[in-house]
């Protein structure tokens, strides 16, 4: 493939990307998906006070996120690990 090709073939999907963020559809969130996420970043903040760091819930109390992001990550990966240990007894049976 040309070098022309490929960037008239990257131009157009930069194109395409910027029509869809323009006016493609919109993920709204629904409440309850806010209420979720804001009980995973409490949870994940009352994790830290029970290991005994303070210093760091406290720095996170002063961000705009409260540790969400954190949370989430956390959560996903513990979710993973759960899945993955689930497939390993099941393949050990």
């Amino acid at each position: 493939m040309s070098e022309v090709v490929r960037f008239r073939q990257e131009q157009a999907l930069r194109e395409q990307a910027a029509q869809q963020a323009l006016y493609g559809f919109a993920a709204v969130a629904i409440h309850s998906s806010i209420t979720a996420r804001m009980e995973r970043g409490a949870e994940y903040l009352l994790a830290l006070l029970e290991e005994g760091k303070y210093e760091e819930v406290a720095h996170l109390m002063e961000t705009s996120s409260w540790a969400l992001e954190e949370a989430t990550r956390r959560t996903t990966t513990n979710d993973n690990t759960q899945s993955e240990q689930q497939t390993e007894r099941r393949s050990s049976l």
